[in-house]
């Protein structure tokens, strides 16, 4: 496998891990996993919800309203998030050898993927915007939309490109 795919691999773990995916870990990983790692997934976890929280920047009532919803929203971004994961390994594991329906098949995935997250932030949006404001769920979802992007580039920057045709 190119080394260039199983570091955009890894760089994607990072980053899953980092959007709070803990119940999403991959099937192959261990059962077991060492204390660091926890640790490691927890910090960047907590580090998202304090960007979350300064960028928010709800009052105590808003606050409990809003954080209700968000980890529903967290919960169902952890399962989407495990479909691009699953996506990113099928694109590892079949990278040297990539036929044109295999090629088309992972692009039509992917494209479903952001389809399936911007239902989803709009899903979110509604809810936040009817239990707060629509301000507020406007914010939500510009700190989402900032969120989703950083992790798209990161994850986007680390993919080799689609190798070309002999």
């Amino acid at each position: 496998m190119n080394k260039a795919l199983l570091s955009a691999v890894f760089a994607f773990s990072v980053v899953f891990f980092a959007a709070g995916a803990d119940a999403a870990a991959p099937k192959a990983a261990p059962a077991a996993e060492p204390d660091e790692m926890a640790l490691f997934k927890a910090s960047i976890r907590m580090e998202k919800r304090e960007f979350v929280a300064d960028a928010m920047d709800l009052d105590d009532a808003q606050s409990k309203k809003f954080w209700s919803i968000y980890h529903q929203y967290e919960a169902d971004l952890m399962k989407l998030n495990d479909a691009r994961y699953a996506l990113i390994k099928d694109y590892a594991a079949n990278f040297d050898t990539l036929s044109d329906a295999k090629a088309d098949e992972l692009v039509r995935a992917a494209l479903e993927f952001r389809k399936s997250r911007t239902a989803l932030l709009e899903k979110y949006y509604n809810k936040v915007a009817k239990a707060l404001s629509k301000k507020v769920g406007a914010r939500f979802a510009q700190v989402e939309g900032v969120l989703h992007g950083a992790e798209d580039v990161e994850i986007g920057a680390s993919l080799p490109l689609m190798p070309k045709s002999p």
